[in-house]
């Protein structure tokens, strides 16, 4: 039987964390197993997720379906994603990240709403699972992890999102080798930038509320420390945002900047006073007032990494 779709999965040092997503995915209801092909592209230097992807492909063999292994060894998410589109034997490719489980009918029901509503690229929200039990009862932590546009199946998604959660029309949405921008491969934001490239070429994205991912958040990523330099990046790329529009959108800069501005004089002092009253309020104030200071420092020179260092990281 041919192969329908591709599903990458770009790793980094996560071996135990991969192998439950590439379980949760050979784990999919209503869709032919043998339709289906998952590309495990290892982005750290010494090929570490190799033998775990042996491992799966011998259980994968046993189900009919296919599993391979790509070693990317250059530096950043970009080249990882790049590499695993292009060895995509499919036109439809989905993209989930490796600290991820996919619900048993995320991928039917993300090729069902493409098929309806003939996307370019459908996309879906991804709720967080984790580590610690105090994180899960923390409104706030909930509130920063989840992702969600709150939109109904079959909306137009205009702005936002990523691809830990997309299924991409290849030949429409891919326009040369390297659809996602090497250059940002260690900041983030090739993916909004790939997004907004598809909307500005006329490109179709909709959303698919019920193609559910869920997100393992270990305690390391519960820290105020993780929360103020992930929304400081996030808004830097926002700001960047509008220079990769087709035409630059150049007078939203300073525009967002002065937003920035405001944010960072009307949060800071409320997360001040919150502080002594209701703890998850004083820290959304506190991730706003982070965002406001990324809009404030948004140049691409001062753009914080989020992706690729070089060594295998500690346990976390």
């Amino acid at each position: 039987m041919a192969l329908i779709v591709s599903v990458v999965v770009t790793t980094f040092y996560r071996e135990e964390l991969l192998r439950r997503t590439l379980l949760s995915c050979m784990a999919s209801r209503d869709v032919d197993l043998a339709t289906v092909e998952l590309i495990a592209v290892d982005g750290s230097p010494n090929a570490s997720a190799r033998e775990t992807v042996a491992e799966i492909q011998a259980e994968a063999a046993k189900r009919g379906l296919t599993v391979r292994y790509i070693h990317e060894p250059l530096p950043g998410i970009s080249p990882s994603r790049n590499a695993g589109i292009n060895a995509a034997a499919t036109d439809l490719v989905a993209f989930i990240d490796d600290d991820e489980e996919a619900d048993p009918y995320w991928l039917s029901r993300m090729l069902a709403c493409q098929s309806r509503y003939k996307a370019d690229i459908a996309l879906g929200p991804v709720f967080p699972m984790f580590e610690v039990e105090q994180a899960e009862r923390d409104p706030f932590w909930r509130w920063f992890h989840t992702a969600d546009t709150g939109l109904a199946t079959g909306d137009i998604v205009a702005r936002g999102c990523g691809t830990h959660n997309c299924l991409i029309v290849k030949h429409v949405c891919c326009i040369d080798d390297a659809p996602f921008d090497p250059a940002q491969g260690l900041t983030g934001g090739e993916d909004s930038r790939f997004f907004q490239g598809v909307r500005s070429r006329g490109g179709r994205l909709i959303w698919c509320a019920d193609a559910v991912i869920n997100e393992f958040i270990p305690a390391s990523r519960t820290t105020w420390t993780f929360a103020w330099r992930r929304r400081l990046r996030e808004n830097q790329l926002l700001l960047q945002w509008f220079l990769w529009s087709n035409p630059p959108q150049y007078f939203q800069v300073p525009l967002w900047m002065a937003i920035g501005l405001a944010q960072t004089l009307v949060f800071f002092p409320l997360a001040l006073l919150c502080v002594a009253i209701h703890r998850p309020t004083a820290m959304k104030f506190g991730a706003r007032v982070a965002g406001g200071i990324g809009k404030l420092i948004w140049f691409p020179g001062l753009t914080l990494i989020g992706y690729g260092i070089s060594h295998r990281p500690a346990a976390a």
